[in-house]
């Protein structure tokens, strides 16, 4: 059974070029189908052999000497009905019927599982992912994040690896701190019923170091006030005005909530070493700091999981920060990285030096170190004996790894973050953790752009996930309305649900996302639900004639007739290919627009073609045949990227 059509006829292919090759040429047959394209055009065929690749593992026979011998081989095969040479492609013509025929039988033994490809390895891997800090709702940027880990794992769990998802509690710092005396402030109260609580807590937040940074500042101005230091103190005037506006559009919002904090921190000497002191307590575990702390968070992540449950998304395990500090295991690694080669004071501090491995070319290669990347020493500890972000990060990964007994760990970490990412990866090698630096992987993204928007979350300015998924439903809703479609409100969220994720996954993770509502949410070209759309039509076509495709009666020398047919043919053909070459890059614009081509495809086939219409009997079940495969593709490839397939629209 041929679970991958298109391989199946790419490795024909390649074995013939090795036959015609292999006295004259140093080459494999995977370097071959490496090098096997689609021609840009049909004139060129179907499949094509750019010869000069082949000049560097070809050096006991002129190329040109070779092109005969190569097509002359292939042309020995059935399915190739036709092959010829030109400016330096051997081109290659799929005899139609039966490669129709190839995809047709995969179709039906498969059936829904089409598109799953064989001879991968399955391997443990965990995909960590958001591990937003709780001190705020997920914005959009922790919304792509989100979009993209979910797409990783699906990704691999679809080709039979076994995916663990984890979000990282990262509870330990000043951040969580600032939020924790914000609360306390307030006497603790309960947060009010008619906000969603992780809002609330993200408001505490941006109020309390809003008026942390305006008190700082006044004591930097009087000080310069003092010194007369006329030039810097002009510049932080201005700084405190714009501090100062920020605080009264903070205080706009919750004049009660703003009034209160504002009064208790004022009666605080020092707002500073008090956040300061609640971190080293927690950091310590102290029980006073822990239950403080843990409640604040625990709030906050309800209202992670609240809007996580709105895009699909469900962790298998939440390792919260704190309890790696407090197991010891984060001093265990301390000590270790004390007692390295690669140990130095630096500034002051306990530190890793990793110019000795940085300037090892294999080592950058080995753990993907960019070239141009300048790597500094790794700070273990601050001057106040609190832990660094990434030093707690080095116990975690090895406890990821462990703990799952895992083959490869994936971060899903914002591109701001190459280069914590790479001293992990090289404090890892430096202390002897060599494998699991070869098999961390940074998987890499940039930022959502919203016109108009510059996003802090200090200042509590930031567009969040469950309002860009509102703003999607609302434009859903009256786009069906104006089409004169009540739909259920359940629909509705499965087409604001597929707008919203198409919208992160169809630009490359390497590519900013500039987010536009009128563009993400279009029945009918370039979007989530233009793609759910088609996957309904191609359903409602299926459901409508109401019986099993007769696959044993299927007309196929139509394909020869209708391009548009053969197109389909060759495009369903493709899709375990292109489910590999997802798997190995992890890039959903590759798949994204693959499906959407397929949509145009059957889109246009739909409107020119008579279906369940067709009068010949033959001709009707190939018809009915690719509108299956169509629905197939459509449904696992919507499933990878983790857009929802709804029965009707």
């Amino acid at each position: 059974m041929i679970d991958s059509p298109q391989e199946y006829i790419e490795d024909l292919i390649a074995e013939k070029i090795i036959e015609a090759v292999k006295d004259y040429c140093d080459i494999s047959k995977q370097e071959i189908l490496n090098y096997i394209e689609e021609p840009p055009r049909p004139e060129f065929g179907d499949l094509a052999l750019p010869v000069g690749r082949l000049r560097r593992h070809c050096k006991e026979m002129p190329i040109k000497n070779l092109m005969p011998k190569i097509s002359s081989k292939i042309s020995e095969l059935d399915i190739t009905y036709k092959v010829n040479v030109v400016s330096g492609y051997i081109n290659s013509f799929l005899d139609k019927v039966q490669y129709s025929q190839i995809v047709m039988r995969s179709l039906k033994s498969l059936k829904g599982s089409y598109g799953k490809v064989s001879g991968i390895k399955s391997e443990r891997i965990i995909v960590e992912y958001v591990s937003a800090n709780p001190i705020h709702p997920l914005h959009v940027g922790s919304g792509r994040n989100a979009v993209l880990g979910e797409f990783v794992a699906r990704t691999l769990e679809f080709i039979g690896h076994k995916v663990q998802r984890r979000f990282y509690v990262d509870d330990v710092g000043r951040q969580v701190a600032i939020l924790a005396f914000g609360y306390k402030l307030l006497g603790e109260p309960e947060p009010p019923k008619d906000m969603k609580v992780d809002y609330w807590f993200g408001y505490i937040y941006a109020v309390t170091h809003t008026l942390m940074d305006i008190i700082k500042l006044k004591k930097e101005v009087n000080e310069l006030k003092r010194k007369g230091n006329v030039d810097e103190l002009t510049f932080k005037l201005r700084e405190l005005d714009g501090l100062m506006a920020m605080a009264a559009r903070l205080r706009e919002r919750d004049v009660k909530t703003f009034d209160k904090i504002l009064d208790a921190i004022n009666k605080v000497e020092d707002p500073e070493y008090e956040v300061m002191k609640l971190s080293r307590e927690y950091e310590r575990g102290e029980l006073e700091a822990k239950r403080l702390v843990r409640k604040v968070i625990n709030y906050v992540l309800k209202g992670f999981k609240e809007t996580l449950g709105k895009l699909g998304i469900d962790f298998d395990k939440w390792d919260w920060e704190s309890d790696l500090v407090w197991s010891g295991f984060v001093n265990k690694i301390l000590e270790k990285a004390m007692k390295s080669p690669y140990f130095k004071l630096y500034k002051g501090v306990p530190a890793l030096d990793f110019s000795y491995l940085t300037n090892d070319p294999l080592v950058r290669e080995l753990l993907k170190i960019p070239k141009a990347l300048e790597i500094p020493p790794l700070v273990l500890k601050r001057s106040d004996g609190t832990t660094l972000y990434t030093t707690r990060d080095i116990a975690y990964t090895i406890y990821k790894f462990e703990d799952y007994n895992a083959d490869k760990v994936i971060n899903v970490i914002a591109s701001e973050q190459t280069l914590p990412q790479a001293q992990l990866r090289l404090a890892l090698y430096a202390l002897g953790y060599r494998e699991y630096a070869t098999n961390l992987i940074h998987y890499s993204y940039e930022m959502v752009n919203l016109p108009g928007i510059r996003m802090s979350g200090r200042r509590g300015v930031y567009v969040t996930v469950d309002e860009v998924l509102e703003s999607c439903m609302e434009k859903v809703r009256e786009l069906l309305q104006s089409r004169g479609k009540e739909v259920s409100e359940d629909v509705v969220k499965d087409v604001a649900l597929a707008a919203f994720k198409f919208a992160m996954l169809s630009v490359s993770p390497s590519k900013p996302v500039l987010f536009n509502i009128d563009n993400v949410v279009n029945l009918e070209r370039n979007s989530g639900p233009y793609l759910q759309y088609t996957y309904v039509r191609a359903l409602s076509v299926l459901r409508k004639y109401g019986k099993g495709i007769e696959w044993g009666s299927i007309s196929f020398d139509y394909v020869n007739e209708n391009k548009l047919v053969w197109d389909i043919v060759k495009f369903i053909g493709k899709f375990p290919k292109v489910v590999r070459g997802v798997s190995k890059y992890l890039d959903p614009e590759y798949l994204a627009t693959y499906l959407l081509k397929l949509a145009d495809k059957f889109n246009t086939f739909y409107d020119k073609e008579p279906i369940i219409g067709e009068k010949e009997g033959g001709r009707r079940q190939l018809k009915l045949a690719l509108t299956y495969g169509v629905k197939t593709v459509l449904k696992n490839g919507l499933h990878i990227l983790g857009i929802p397939t709804p029965e009707r629209m």
